[in-house]
Order: structure tokens, then C-alpha cells, then sequence
């Protein structure tokens, strides 16, 4: 099958959006799919800070913070064709988020801004989903769904002052799974 990535060489796509909208679900079914038989697969980088021992969410510190946005640096520049679900702007709405708040510093959220500007042009395409389902308690992300909407809220707000493009998703996983694809394959 011949299709629209294959003749642009590498490619780098990112799944974004806020805690429980179902990224690491639609990265797992894409998993399967032959178009990404010869990606990289970059599970959520904020699970494997969590691993370290280190906590995330609405309890995140400079030091998560710092991590992630590592592991956002690794991600692009390490791989060859590679698929995330979790991309740059997940760090720098989440930073802005816990900046507010009181939880990181100014050297922090500077650090994750100059990440993010390096980082996220290199991303080819980047697919968006909103919050449309009740939160699944994963045992790793929050469950706050007051969390989640001002989460989803600053991605909007970010995504308008930046004029980041990028394609929205919705529906079921086959819905998104197809509408990844169709778009991939320039359907």
C-alpha cells in the first residue's frame, strides 16, 4: 500500500490533548495498524516520570516538569518515524497550569517554553482530542474532572494564541483510528 508518509520520509506524529480524552487508547489501536508497522511507538511520557517515583497531575513540580519536557526532547530528536501520545504542548498547557498555581517557577516555565519552541515544529502532523467521555480512573492520570476541564480550557486557549494547526479526532476509536488514517494517506 503506497501512501502519502511513505514518500515524505520520516515522519513525527503526536497525539494531544487533556488527561482521560482517550489518547493512550487510540495510541494502542493504532499500534496495530500496518501504516505504523515501522514507527516508534513513544508511550505517555508523563507515565514514565510517574515510574520514576515522581508525582504528576495537579501535584506536579519543577522537577516533573523539567522531565517531561526531556522526554518530549528525546522523543522528537532520537527517533526516526515516531508516534506519541503525548506531545510538547501537553508539557507547556500542563507547566502553564501548575505555574499558575503556584507549583513551579519562572526558570521552570521558561525552561518548558524554549522546550516547546525548539520541539514543536518538528512534529509533521499532530491530532487533537477534546474531552467528549466521563473519566476512566487508569490509576495513573488525575480523576478531578474540574482538573481536566481547566486543562482542556488552556489547550484552547493555547492552541488560538500560538495558531498551532492541527487536526481534531472525535468520536469512537475506530472514528479516530479512521479519521488518523484517511488523513495520513491524504483520503
Amino acid at each position: 500500500m503506497e501512501f502519502l508518509l511513505k514518500g515524505k520520509g520520516i515522519m513525527k506524529i503526536g497525539i494531544t490533548g487533556a488527561q482521560s480524552v482517550g489518547k493512550t487508547t487510540l495510541l494502542n489501536a493504532l499500534r496495530s495498524e500496518k501504516l505504523f508497522k515501522d514507527y516508534v511507538i513513544c508511550d505517555e511520557v508523563t507515565r514514565r516520570v510517574k515510574g520514576y517515583g515522581l508525582p504528576i497531575n495537579e501535584e506536579g513540580t519543577d522537577v516533573t516538569q523539567r522531565l517531561i519536557m526531556n522526554e518530549h526532547i528525546v522523543n522528537v530528536f532520537m527517533y526516526g518515524n515516531m508516534l506519541t501520545d503525548r506531545t510538547a504542548l501537553d508539557g507547556l498547557v500542563y507547566s502553564a497550569y501548575l505555574y499558575k498555581s503556584n507549583q513551579i517557577n519562572s526558570n521552570t516555565m521558561k525552561y518548558v517554553k524554549d522546550v516547546f519552541n525548539k520541539v514543536w515544529y518538528s512534529y509533521d502532523y499532530v491530532f487533537y482530542i477534546e474531552p467528549e467521555f466521563e473519566i476512566v480512573d487508569d490509576g495513573v492520570r488525575s480523576i478531578n474532572k474540574q482538573f481536566r476541564d481547566e486543562i482542556a480550557d488552556l489547550f484552547e486557549a493555547t492552541i488560538e494564541k500560538e495558531k498551532l494547526s492541527m487536526l481534531r479526532v472525535k468520536g469512537s476509536v475506530r472514528n479516530r483510528v479512521n479519521t488518523i488514517i484517511d488523513h495520513l494517506e491524504g483520503r
